[in-house]
């Protein structure tokens, strides 16, 4: 991924996943990649809570499975409150 960050410069970033369970990563990975998108196409930075509770191990928020499911298909749709910093920046969306 190549992209430019203060002060207009380049910064070109790399990755490499390598666990035990890499087969049934990738598919949990790419989910999460695409969602980072998603939040990043809707200008929303910080901790995505819902593909983090549903993907990962120990997200910031734990819940159970079938409730992050629903929580992060609801952020999918669009549905809930943006949550903004005290500087007007988005931060996160609530949909629980």
């Amino acid at each position: 991924m190549e992209g430019r960050i203060f002060g207009d410069i380049p910064i070109d970033l790399e990755l490499r996943l390598s666990v035990e369970d890499s087969p049934n990563s990738g598919g949990s990975t790419i989910d999460a990649i695409r969602v980072c998108k998603l939040a990043l196409d809707k200008g929303i930075a910080g901790p995505l809570i819902e593909i983090s509770a549903y993907t990962m191990k120990h997200p910031p928020v734990q819940y159970p499975d079938e409730e992050a499911r629903e929580l992060l298909e609801r952020f999918i749709r669009g549905e809930g409150e943006v949550i903004e910093d005290s500087w007007g920046e988005r931060r996160g969306v609530i949909t629980g």
